[in-house]
This record gives structure tokens, C-alpha cells and sequence, in this order.
């Protein structure tokens, strides 16, 4: 299979081209095979506000935008554009462009007379980027001034990277290239195609892959590296591809999820336009080292709501709270309980504790007191960082209570008929203990095993040949109390 690698406009001279191609407007001779949206509908002011154009900085005075526009970009904080590799470094002699060479624009329509436009610092190619398998084909562009009025796309890490590049989620790309498959078309207006994201399957593994009646051919092993490249493709309603086709490069492939919009791809390669082939993106969630030493992600508010566990005693509650998996910093975090007090016993009262993480954990833990024994709290948290607040978690409802907590099981060692177990700490809740066990009950038939608890450890002796459902098990005088179930084999 050949691969056309999806290129860019030369700013400083004219590249070989893999196989045939079409030409940008006024672009004839200094362009390679790159994709444009094929089937798309237009965008508006509105849609994709970091979406940049890329334009030649010397031609852009005479010429103008539509002319000298050569890629896209997205705007991932106020001073950075993430981009495709290939943009900016001449395939021909592999010689990165000179950050003078490039200009911004940021307009929906490249036949506006005025829109803003940045110049360029500094180009950032990522060091691993290989021109003749396209892998890493990422760039970051500094900008030589920050933009403060333009809302910049947040990037996809690897704690959502499951999520928002599963196979069939949703996608959309956005752009000013060729909007025809065969000849030369190419839009004002950036263009957006609603695209679906293939698994790996199909995107270096071969398998073809179906979307809206359209049967696509899968990338094999030899063409695509699943690990820094995703694949992504479209169909409409009466089976005519959507894809994105020459002048494209660089630009975003969007998705949307738990934690908002995110960037999840660059367009970078494919076969052909809208053809038989889905489009190839580079994978985000695979450059976020190379993104954060470029510093192009931008530090945001938490987008995703906390998660809350919660341990009731006597008269307090103990919470943990842990950061929503969108791989933002969190600095702290704030918990809410509702609910009488003993200076309230009549009157809902709303208390506060705060925790922040510790060490390299990002969940904290903190601890409500002066509360009623046997009656309901409702419990609310949030994280925070220097960007704000995220969203408020989920109401959680729980009495406070008179039974003990028992530890759970930390580790375990088996070795023949004895196993060894390393516990937390049980808390009896202000009671007498009358025992604390570790208790093993054999998976089928057989005999029980137990062992008391000492500082923590327990061992537990003369066990079959048998799989066991071992436990922490703690009584007091005002209750019994077990720890979740953990199986142990031979």
C-alpha cells in the first residue's frame, strides 16, 4: 500500500509528491497531497473559535488569506498552536521553517478584511517525528503575543484518552481545504465534517469498519501505529464519504465527552480523499509529553466533578475525594455536609472541611465532626486549582453510625497452606473490640480459616489446595462489621 503522506504548503520551496495531487488556490506549484474536508457543511463564527489558519507571512500582504493559507492549527493556550509536524518542515529536504515564515489567522472566513493575526516565535517539532512513517507528526508554534479574547481548546490527556477515543465516538473535523474528491474546490469558509473514530482494529490491524452503510477498508500494521496514530471517518445519510482532504493539515479532530470538548487528533495522512480509506490522525493523548514540555497545555479549572467515598462513625463522617479523571492539576478540595448538628439538632446546617492531595495521591481526605448519630447528611465536594472551581459532584446521602469500620486487606502472600496479610487499620468507633479477625472461606467446599489480627497483620494457616474469599471481620459491643471480599489462590 502506498501512504500519501498529507502535506503542506512549502514555504521555502516545492516538494516531491508520493503520487498525484490538487493544488490550493494560487498554490500550483508548492503543494503536496494534504486533506481538506470532503462532504462537510460549513462552519460559523461560533464553531471552533480556536481554530487557526496557518499562512505564508511573506505572501499574506499582496495575496491575502485565501491565498496564502497552507494549513490549520488549534489554539491550545493563549500563547501556543498545536499543528502537524509536516506543516512546517519541508519534506523534501526535511529543513523545519523559520518561525518568521508563518503567520496566524484567526477568522472563520479567509476573504474577511480584517481579522487578528500573530506572528510566530518559535517553531517546536517534535524531536520523534519521522517523515517516512509520519509517526509524531506534531508541532507546537509560540506565538510572539498572547491572545486573551479567543477561547482556546483543551487537550486530550491520557486518563480520558479510553473514553474519547473509543470506536464509534463521535468526531468532528474542521477546515479550508479541497471540499471535492476529485478536482479543485476549496472554501472561504472552513468547512466541518462529522466524523466517527475508529477502533484500532481497523486502524492498524486490517479490519474493515462500518459507518452508516459505508464499508471502510482497514489500515494494517505496516501503514499505521495505533499507539501515536487514530484513525477517524464519516459518512452521510446517502453513503457519500466525509473526510478531510488537501490544505486540512494540522487541523483538529474534536470529540466531546465527560470533561467537554477536547482536541483528540491532528489530521495528518491518508490515501486519497474520501475514499476508500479512513482519514489518519495523530493521537493527542500520546503527545502530551511533548505538549507539556512546549508548554502547550494550558493550565485550566478541574471539568470534571470530584468523586466521593465516605466512612461514617459515631459522629463524623471521614470523606475522600478524588479529582475527575481529565488529568487536570488539583490543588484542593472542598466538601459540603447538610444536615443537623449537636448546636443545630433542629435546623440544617451546611459544614465545611478541606483536604488537598498528598504526595504523588490525587485523592485527599478530610473530616466532618459534632454530627448525629443515626441520622442522614448529604454530602457534596468539589476541586479547585488556580483556574477556578470544577463542577459540584453528585449528592451523596449517608447516616452517620455507631458501628466499627473494619480494615481491609492491603496485600496478601500465599505460600502453601499459609497466607500472610497486611491490613489498614480498623476503626472500632469509640467501642470495646471483642475480636478482629481475617476470615477465609474456601470457593466450593471445604473448611473455614481464620486468624486474629495483630498491628495489623494477620496469618492465616492449614488452607487447602483451594481458591478462598478472604475478609476482615471486626465485632465490638455495638456492632459487627466486614471489609470487602478478596479472593487468594494457590
Amino acid at each position: 500500500m502506498r501512504k500519501g503522506t498529507w502535506g503542506a504548503i512549502s514555504v521555502t520551496g516545492i516538494f516531491i509528491l508520493l503520487f498525484s495531487f490538487l493544488s490550493a488556490p494560487g498554490q500550483a506549484q508548492e503543494q503536496i497531497l494534504s486533506p481538506r474536508v470532503v462532504h462537510g457543511t460549513s462552519g460559523d463564527s461560533s464553531q471552533f473559535p480556536f481554530l487557526v489558519a496557518l499562512m505564508d507571512a511573506k505572501k499574506f500582504p499582496q495575496s491575502g488569506a485565501f491565498q496564502s493559507q497552507f494549513c490549520a492549527g488549534s489554539l491550545t493556550s493563549p500563547t501556543t498552536i498545536v499543528t502537524a509536524a509536516h506543516c512546517v518542515v519541508n519534506q523534501e529536504t526535511r529543513k523545519q521553517f523559520r518561525a518568521e515564515d508563518v503567520l496566524v489567522g484567526f477568522t472563520h472566513d479567509l476573504d474577511s478584511s480584517n481579522f487578528p493575526t500573530r506572528q510566530v516565535s518559535k517553531i517546536s517539532v517534535h524531536p520523534g517525528y519521522a517523515i517516512k512513517s509520519t509517526e509524531n507528526d506534531i508541532a507546537v508554534l509560540t506565538l510572539s503575543q498572547p491572545v486573551t479574547d479567543i477561547p482556546f481548546i483543551a487537550v486530550l490527556t491520557p486518563e480520558l484518552a479510553a473514553e474519547y477515543t473509543e470506536g464509534g465516538r463521535p468526531a468532528k473535523v474542521a477546515g479550508w481545504g479541497n471540499t471535492v474528491s476529485s478536482g479543485n474546490k476549496y472554501p472561504s469558509v472552513f468547512k466541518v465534517g462529522n466524523l466517527v473514530v475508529f477502533p484500532d482494529t481497523s486502524c492498524g490491524s486490517g479490519t474493515r469498519y462500518e459507518v452508516n452503510g459505508v464499508r471502510f477498508l482497514g489500515f494494517p500494521s505496516s501503514d499505521v501505529n495505533p499507539a501515536v496514530m487514530l484513525c477517524a471517518g464519516g459518512a452521510t445519510s446517502t453513503g457519500s464519504v466525509i473526510d478531510a482532504c488537501q490544505g486540512d493539515s494540522g487541523g483538529p479532530l474534536i470529540a466531546d465527552g465527560s470533561a467537554g470538548p477536547m482536541l483528540i487528533g491532528l489530521v495528518s495522512w491518508g490515501e486519497d480523499c474520501a475514499g476508500k480509506y479512513p482519514g489518519v490522525y495523530t493521537r493527542i493523548s500520546a503527545e502530551t509529553s511533548f505538549l507539556s514540555e512546549t508548554n502547550a497545555i494550558a493550565e485550566s479549572a478541574p471539568a470534571v466533578a470530584p468523586s466521593v467515598s465516605i466512612t461514617p462513625l459515631f459522629s463524623e463522617l471521614i470523606i475522600r475525594v478524588k479529582g475527575g479523571a481529565d488529568g487536570i492539576t488539583v490543588t484542593q478540595y472542598a466538601v459540603s455536609v447538610t444536615g443537623p448538628t449537636d448546636q443545630s439538632p433542629t435546623v440544617p446546617v451546611t459544614q465545611n472541611c478541606f483536604a488537598a492531595p498528598s504526595g504523588k495521591s490525587i485523592e485527599g481526605s478530610c473530616t466532618v465532626s459534632n454530627l448525629i448519630t443515626g441520622v442522614e447528611y448529604t454530602v457534596t465536594a468539589i476541586s479547585a486549582n488556580a483556574r477556578g472551581n470544577s463542577p459540584v459532584s453528585a449528592p451523596v446521602t449517608v447516616s452517620t453510625s455507631s458501628l466499627p469500620v473494619a480494615g481491609s486487606i492491603a496485600k496478601v502472600t500465599r505460600k502453601k497452606t499459609t497466607a500472610r496479610f497486611t491490613l489498614t487499620p480498623s476503626i472500632p468507633n469509640g467501642a470495646s473490640v471483642i475480636s478482629e479477625r481475617v476470615v477465609c472461606i474456601p470457593v466450593g467446599s471445604g473448611v473455614t480459616r481464620s486468624s486474629d489480627v495483630r498491628d495489623n497483620f494477620a496469618v492465616v494457616t492449614r488452607l487447602s489446595k483451594a481458591s478462598y474469599r478472604c475478609q476482615v471481620r471486626i465485632e465490638t459491643e455495638l456492632g459487627v462489621s466486614e471489609s470487602p471480599i478478596r479472593v487468594i489462590k494457590r
